[in-house]
């Protein structure tokens, strides 16, 4: 399994974050093939010996610096089924659209034909956005707002990628309109995933 990170190696919070930004302007002006860790230690400051001390390769980094914007969902807990879907749907949505977002897909892409990309990813499949998302259906299961034995993946996956094909499949001209439009979007796909759910239990 890939580590991402190598133990024992003390957190600092603003090294982090300054490779993190550097990674994902590198990766996102150059793409995979242009992403060094020369060029990601030139702009974050941080010496390419201390990248390597925290991070095992640039595909470490990488996948690390892309899923650290999504950590917003791990805030989500309205107390209520609906809510916490809407809010995640609305954020996620707004996520996607921003050149961070965007990254997300670039990643997913990449990886295919990647193998440093898709060990790393092989080794942490279920990142923090993933398991907040479900932890969200899993409340709601266990607050009777979902039937016993719903499945948590299903649920999340059908909002989530409801979301991501939403904003994916808009096309450039309808973007502002679509934009305007989210919150009906998102309330009828909530409502929508989750009266099925309940409806087929």
């Amino acid at each position: 399994m890939a580590e991402t990170r190598r133990v024992g190696r003390p957190r600092d919070p603003e090294l982090e974050r300054r490779a993190h930004l550097a990674a994902r302007s590198v990766y996102a002006e150059r793409g995979w093939n242009g992403f060094t860790l020369d060029e990601v230690a030139r702009r974050s400051g941080v010496g390419k010996g201390s990248l390597y001390l925290r991070w095992p390769s640039k595909a470490a980094l990488l996948v690390e610096a892309v899923r650290a914007r999504t950590r917003f969902i791990a805030e989500i807990d309205t107390g209520e089924l609906r809510s916490d879907l809407i809010e995640f749907a609305t954020r996620w949505m707004a996520y996607l659209r921003t050149d961070d977002g965007k990254l997300v897909g670039r990643l997913s892409v990449d990886a295919h034909r990647v193998p440093q990309l898709e060990d790393v990813l092989a080794g942490d499949p279920y990142p923090e956005h993933v398991r907040a998302t479900r932890a969200i259906v899993r409340r709601g299961i266990d607050r009777g707002e979902l039937p016993p034995g719903t499945s948590v993946a299903l649920v999340a996956d059908l909002v989530a990628g409801g979301v991501t094909n939403h904003v994916g499949a808009t096309p450039p001209h309808l973007r502002e309109q679509a934009g305007a439009e989210s919150a009906e979007y998102v309330a009828a796909l909530v409502d929508a995933v989750v009266a099925g759910v309940r409806a087929t239990a």
